[in-house]
């Protein structure tokens, strides 16, 4: 049987179809990118099209401080409001909103509500590979894989090893970026029985003070004797701000895998991860009539009493969200197929808390809850059948139970999280099954020419929904929607350097939960819609691939007609509520740009554009958004780096990213430059050195925002800083 393993190796490689170059020659090539597991493994490495895989090594050079970092080098790759300690990352792939699956192990993350909390608790050093396909996959993977998929990848131990990690952060321009921020990070792994059975424990800690990344802001200025603050661009009183956000992050991981025999391997992943947050010490800028600072102004009632406006703004409180993730694969390979079931659980508990505003203070008083609880269950199983030396046939079933739970609950005093009250006064959540199944084929035609062809059909209930509160005059009754996602690709390369690829197929996502029911908070204010209908869309890109020996560059055209396009209208204010709503059509085409030069050794220069053109075609409720560029998609995005590392020594990395700005609002009102709730033409340049030893330690510091561009995404990002960090591994 282990010949059958390696005959399926070959075939992977062949169905891939890259041009690798060979690593004898003087100068240090690209590196090989091809993924060896079994076939849900390979699934996203196989698909034709712009991929990129990411390497343990590559993501060991880079200032990357959070797994999403790792990606936000690639091109058509956007992280929304991407500023240090992001609580819910999402990452967009041409500039498809909530369009990506986003996969750990292969297992998905993605639940009711649309967001991905889990992505910011992972252990950065657990990850030894990301891969990233760009276009619609849902004739693969179904709902949310319309703009793409992402999959970060863990390793397990062949040996015995031992990883330990500690580092220590800090601003280096007062109050503009995180203060004391330290890292611990410890794994240890081996492998037992000739290698049969593989163990692997892994924990890691992040802390961190955090820094200011919002005002605090009035409508207009106080009345009465209170003076100071200013208006800015938008016409917000600025009064100062609501804190630093101080957080603490911690990941633990259980990875198994035993080979019963040749043919029968089961593996196992188990995962508790938790982060919280509070913000603490907020500034003033108003000051009593003595001339005193102060934190409380009059209200506008006939009685004139004073009230903390730096609280219960919904921007700030504090939170705490835990993740649980188990997951259980068996794979048995036959002489020429291989089977595979997989059962998967992610799990979230979470609680936030928050002020009343006007009955509480910054010592307690009146306050409210949200808790948000999601299960989402998986059972996967896949048949792979190699159909001689030219033909991969692939069938699988997947059924899905998802929960989601988001309620409001009454606290007496916001500051003592033992006095929430029994008993949710708003609400919403429901339940959702999904049956899915698929059969995907690939074929080797001629040594220069392949194809894929794949088509998958889900069929989704909605059920047991429920809404109370102020959002109770909603209509509410089941949804269920079929959907049929083809997708066919070719592949040509004419000479061992080139090789011309395209692509064209379907894709849709249903509403989130929170996209449907999203209601007023704080100084926000949403309008909710029930009636929110699936988006779909028909993709297609063409591109080409040059792969000379000191050369490799990648050129991409995409295209994307959306249907039912999901999109938020709106300013979020009284006069206009921001809303989630289907608009008639909407088209996202663009062109992606990469560039790899070696220039000696392992010095290379890297380098990549992305231009998206992403607009509104018809939209009868809101005619003013026709022709307009969709909210937090930049039409230009680009990263150009340099760096340089061997297996041991001295290993460094320059990385600038810049994108230009971009609308916050359907109509495309001007961007407001430094500007709160605004977004910035952005760039950041940052630096890492670093030295190997041969006995594997390594020490390293990296420099991150090195010009202090303090621009706005959405909030205000942080300023300068440097990160040390010692890292020792035995046994790998």
């Amino acid at each position: 049987m282990k010949f059958l393993k390696n005959k399926i190796l070959v075939l992977l490689i062949v169905s891939f179809y890259s041009t690798h170059l060979s690593a004898n020659n003087k100068i240090h090539k690209l590196d090989s990118v091809i993924s060896t597991g079994s076939t849900l493994e390979t699934a996203v490495a196989k698909i034709p099209g712009n991929l990129d895989v990411v390497s343990e090594k590559t993501i060991h050079k880079y200032t990357n401080s959070k797994i999403t970092d790792i990606i936000k080098k690639l091109p058509s790759i956007r992280i929304d409001n991407d500023v240090g300690f992001n609580p819910r990352p999402k990452i967009k792939i041409r500039g498809i909103n909530y369009g990506t699956l986003i996969m750990l192990d292969n297992v998905i993350l993605s639940d009711l509500e649309g967001e991905n909390r889990l992505l910011n608790q992972i252990s950065l050093y657990d990850v030894k590979r990301v891969e990233v396909a760009r276009g619609a996959f849902s004739s693969l993977y179904g709902t949310s894989a319309i703009g793409g998929v992402v999959n970060f990848i863990t390793s397990m131990p062949t040996n015995f090893e031992i990883e330990s990690l500690t580092g220590y952060g800090n601003e280096i321009v007062q109050n503009n970026a995180e203060k004391n921020l330290t890292k611990l990070y410890f794994s240890i792994g081996n492998a037992f029985f000739e290698k049969n059975l593989k163990v692997k424990f892994s924990a890691g800690m992040t802390n961190s003070q955090g820094y200011v990344s919002h005002p605090a802001y009035l409508d207009v200025a106080p009345t009465g004797d209170i003076n100071g603050g200013y208006y800015d661009k938008e016409g917000k009183y600025i009064i100062g701000d609501e804190g630093r956000r101080e957080y603490q992050i911690w990941d633990t991981r259980l990875k198994l895998e035993y080979n019963i025999s040749d043919s029968d391997t089961i593996s196992s992943m188990f995962s508790l991860s938790n982060h919280n947050y509070e913000f603490v010490n907020p500034t003033t800028l108003l000051k009593d009539p003595a001339g005193n600072p102060t934190f409380l102004i009059p209200t506008s009632t006939p009685t004139n009493t004073m009230y903390d406006p730096f609280i219960g703004s919904s921007y700030a409180g504090y939170g705490s969200y835990t993740h649980f993730l188990g997951n259980v694969s068996y794979t048995h390979f036959f002489e020429d197929s291989e089977l595979r079931f997989q059962i998967s659980s992610v799990n979230l508990f979470s609680r936030w808390i928050d002020a009343v505003q006007k009955e509480a203070t910054q010592a307690g008083g009146a306050g409210w809850t949200q808790d948000i609880n999601t299960s989402n269950n998986y059972l996967d199983i896949i048949y792979h059948a190699h159909l001689g030396d030219k033909h991969n046939l692939t069938t699988s079933m997947q059924f899905r139970y998802l929960n989601f739970d988001n309620l409001n609950r009454n606290v007496t005093n916001w500051r003592d999280k033992t006095s929430v009250i029994d008993g949710a006064y708003k609400g919403y959540g429901g339940m959702a099954f999904v049956a899915s199944a698929f059969i995907n084929w690939e074929a080797q035609w001629l040594d220069s020419l392949s194809s894929a062809i794949g088509i998958r059909y889900d069929y989704w209930l909605n059920f047991n929904g429920y809404v109370f509160g102020d959002v109770a005059n909603l209509s509410l009754k089941n949804q269920h929607t079929s959907q049929v996602s083809p997708k066919v690709s070719l592949n040509y390369q004419p000479f061992s350097w080139w090789i011309l690829k395209t692509s064209i197929g379907s894709g849709f996502r249903t509403p989130t939960m929170r996209e449907k029911y999203q209601s007023p908070h704080g100084n926000t204010v949403w309008d909710s819609n029930s009636n929110l209908k699936p988006e779909t869309g028909i993709s297609f890109e063409v591109g080409t691939e040059f792969n000379l020996n000191y050369l490799q560059a990648k050129l991409y055209y995409f295209h994307t007609e959306l249907f039912d396009m999901i999109y938020r209208q709106g300013a979020g204010n009284k006069n206009s509520p921001f809303m989630y709503a289907n608009a008639g059509k909407g088209r996202v085409n663009g062109i992606e740009f990469s560039l790899i030069l070696p220039i000696w050794q392992s010095l290379r220069i890297e380098g990549n554009y992305t231009f998206t053109m992403a607009k509104v075609l018809e939209n009868n409720a809101r005619p003013e958004s026709i022709g307009k560029q969709l909210i937090d998609t930049p039409e230009h995005m680009g990263n150009v780096s340099l760096s340089y590392g061997e297996d041991f020594g001295f290993y460094a990395s320059l990385w600038a990213y810049f994108t230009s700005a971009f609308f916050n609002d359907d109509i495309n009102s001007p961007v407001l430059a430094r500007t709160f709730g605004y977004y910035d033409a952005q760039f950041s340049l940052n630096a890492k050195l670093g030295y190997i030893f041969k006995n594997n330690l390594d020490i390293s510091v990296s420099f991150l925002n090195m010009t202090n561009n303090r621009y706005y995404d959405f909030y205000q990002v942080a300023g300068a800083s440097f990160y040390l960090q010692t890292r020792y591994k035995f046994g790998k």
